[in-house]
């Protein structure tokens, strides 16, 4: 009976101590092996360089966008400082040409307007030497049949003569002024019946009395006598006879 008990406890505690060894594996931790090792480091390596990597390409991406910047305002503010200069030739050589263009222009109509007046006044001015020449009042008409234009202004003896010529037609047309004592009775006296025989007729205005044949005419104002011979062509009584009260 003892000796049975006693097997039975040896079984039972040899049950136990090999429970127990079984229970402590698990708190025993494995060895690591150097392959492991090895590659937990690549690992994390590699983390780290995956971590490491956007940071330095955002950094320098980060730069190159500064230095790209700084480029581009660089060549901005050449392009801006050559287009300055440009502008300012430009605008030099465009006010210089303006003032040479306006000195041209302003040049040119002085010529135009000291042309315009010479020959505006230019047979008022050879009338007024005439006159001069042979010491009568003589005067030029203020009216002019149209397109008739002075052709010459003569004077000798004591006369003047103002030959007028229409440049379309060719017709043309003399007023001679001489001085004289000679009133309307001693023109017609002395000259009419003389040169026109019967063939005149009568004309008063103004208090002229104009004596008209065909389109010549004579008649006497102020103490100069005043004569129309044309040579070409024909004038009509109306315009005679502004001929003679423009004088």
């Amino acid at each position: 009976m003892q000796k049975s008990d006693s097997n039975s406890m040896a079984k039972s505690t040899h049950r136990q101590m090999k429970s127990s060894t079984t229970l402590n594996r698990r708190y025993v931790r494995r060895p690591t092996k150097s392959t492991d090792v090895a590659v937990s480091i690549k690992k994390r390596s590699a983390e780290m360089t995956n971590n490491t990597t956007p940071r330095a390409t955002a950094k320098e991406l980060k730069e190159q966008a500064i230095k790209k910047a700084l480029a581009e305002a660089v060549v901005t503010t050449e392009k801006n400082t050559k287009s300055k200069k440009m502008k300012k030739t430009d605008n030099k050589l465009h006010f210089g040409f303006g003032r040479v263009m306006l000195a041209l222009s302003c040049a040119a109509a002085a010529v135009f307007a000291i042309v315009y007046f010479v020959n505006l006044n230019m047979p008022d001015i050879s009338l007024r030497v005439a006159a001069i020449q042979t010491g009568i009042n003589a005067s030029y008409p203020n009216y002019v049949p149209r397109d008739f234009n002075v052709s010459s202004i003569t004077s000798e003896d004591g006369k003047v003569t103002i030959e007028f010529q229409n440049g379309n037609t060719g017709d043309a047309f003399t007023l001679i002024e001489e001085a004289s004592s000679w009133d309307s009775n001693a023109l017609m006296t002395n000259f009419i019946q003389d040169e026109y025989g019967e063939n005149y007729t009568v004309i008063r205005e103004q208090g002229l009395t104009i004596y008209v044949s065909g389109s010549n005419a004579a008649w006497v104002n102020g103490g100069v006598v005043y004569k129309i011979k044309t040579t070409s062509g024909s004038l009509t009584n109306k315009q005679i006879k502004s001929i003679a009260t423009s004088l």
